[in-house]
């Protein structure tokens, strides 16, 4: 028989982790934004995008519904129907495309739907609500040297959001995708009827979901593989290059991500960063963290390295601009030379505790899902083109590519083609953007996109164009027929 353990409503924010030791002090720590708070009615009328333009009028929804259970949602989702009304599905606004807001519409929060229902050990797999804050998860998880293989960046990412888009860790080249962890999940479709499915089971209507946007209905519960770890703990070996030129890194970089040899994570990063009297900083970095003996001088100096680089996310947006922009300087320094010895949970959420998007000049990610061996020439051209962008309109400032490298069976559509990569367009955003530049920059990359058969991470800004959507959407593979996603 399963070793099962009912672990119920014991993850509210805020609330005491258990006996591990330095846990409650580092989720306090956890959260980076100092500009907003997603604990906020006002943060309805908003979702990510506020990000890249703080000025941004909310577009507030007139009704919200709070469930906890799954016949709550039930509920919710008959009575919206009854009223010929649309349910937006909404967790902490982290999407960027429009996903999340209903503008004098219905929303539902899944705010209360984050219970830890059950650990089957023997199995390893957890099942959870959909609504579940991933970190929070892994954290009671790790009261049993336990975890996700695959977590969300910070701790606001939602189970249920994740299974919507996808899921990207610096793990992802060991584990695949969030979706490729999901074991079966329990759906409310817009009829208020509950269906179970898995790769077994209602195999098609699984697929659907996982990806979907959200189209199919809400997510009531999820079951998730879970691995035998000790996140907090387990002290890797940081093996680290850095590079002044812009081909080495590619080149370099896209070796590493088809041979990632025994790393447990990994991840890069290039930045071009124009400085005073135009000259320009180009710099590359990518680690790999790998196994290492453990010994308490390895730990000390972990604890020591991130202690410093945590306390720089946590002063931010705390000082004066001048002192603000210089500590966010000295944080992406910190990423850029990272520490030699790390724990895996300090190398999940590195850049998001020591970087606060909130802080400093408006920023943007778009990201791109690209095959293995179209990376360096997609990663030529996609820089090439934020460049160009930025000298023809002055839109952008810095422009960033982060890098990882991601095996999974769901961008393979069911191929054999599996090895992919994320390349995360990070870029400082101007007061020259304006809507129209912003959409002709997400055309350009979707044409890119479609150009070397690669796919787009769908909650970042992608063109509203309905046919360009359905070449780059991933849960377009598994749409029989495909559905109109304008």
């Amino acid at each position: 028989m399963p070793i099962t353990s009912r672990v119920g409503r014991v993850l509210e924010k805020g609330a005491p982790e258990g006996p591990r030791k330095g846990l409650a002090g580092w989720k306090r720590s956890i959260n980076s934004h100092e500009a907003f708070t997603h604990d906020s009615i006002d943060s309805l009328g908003y979702d990510w995008e506020r990000i890249s333009n703080p000025k941004i009028e909310p577009r507030f929804p007139f009704k919200v519904y709070l469930p906890q259970t799954t016949e709550d949602v039930i509920r919710v989702v008959k009575e919206v129907k009854q009223l010929g009304e649309k349910l937006t599905i909404r967790a902490n606004g982290h999407s960027s495309n429009g996903l999340v807001l209903n503008e004098g519409g219905a929303v539902m929060l899944t705010e209360k739907l984050g219970d830890l229902i059950e650990i089957d050990e023997e199995n390893l797999t957890a099942t959870v609500q959909g609504g579940a804050v991933s970190a929070t998860i892994d954290d009671a998880l790790a009261q049993k040297n336990l975890g996700l293989p695959v977590i969300g960046d910070h701790n606001h990412v939602t189970v249920g959001g994740f299974a919507s888009v996808g899921g990207i860790s610096p793990a992802s080249h060991r584990f695949g995708l969030f979706v490729d962890n999901v074991v079966e999940l329990e759906l409310v479709n817009w009829d208020g009827e509950l269906t179970k499915c898995s790769r077994q089971e209602n195999s098609e209507l699984f697929h659907k979901v996982l990806g979907g946007l959200g189209r199919e209905g809400v997510i009531a519960t999820l079951k998730l593989r879970i691995i035998r770890v000790d996140k907090y703990s387990t002290v890797l070996k940081n093996h680290q290059k850095h590079y002044r030129k812009v081909n080495d890194f590619i080149k370099a970089s896209g070796n590493r991500l088809r041979q990632p040899g025994d790393a447990q994570y990994e991840r890069g990063v290039w930045i071009n960063l124009p400085m005073k009297g135009g000259r320009l900083l180009t710099l590359g970095q990518f680690s790999a963290y790998h196994p290492t003996s453990q010994s308490p001088y390895k730990a000390r100096r972990d604890k020591m390295a991130y202690n410093v680089l945590h306390s720089l996310g946590y002063v931010a947006g705390k000082l004066p601009d001048k002192l603000d922009r210089a500590v966010k300087t000295a944080g992406q320094l910190g990423v850029i030379f990272s520490p030699k010895w790390a724990t895996g949970k300090n190398v999940e959420f590195f850049a998001d505790k020591v970087l606060d998007a909130t802080v400093g000049e408006p920023a943007r990610m778009f990201i791109i899902l690209a095959p293995l061996d179209e990376y360096d020439e997609l990663f030529h051209k996609g820089y090439q083109m934020m460049l160009d962008f930025r000298e023809r309109y002055g839109c952008f400032s810095l422009v960033s590519v982060y890098v990882k490298s991601i095996r999974s069976a769901f961008l393979a559509g069911g191929g054999t083609k599996n090895q992919y990569s994320e390349m995360m367009f990070f870029n400082g955003i101007t007061d020259k953007m304006t809507p129209e530049i912003l959409e002709e920059v997400a055309v350009a990359l979707d044409d890119l996109t479609i150009e070397h058969g690669a796919f787009r991470y769908m909650h970042t800004r992608t063109s509203k164009d309905p046919q360009r959507l359905r070449k780059i959407d991933p849960n377009s593979q598994y749409q029989t027929p495909a559905g109109d996603q304008g």
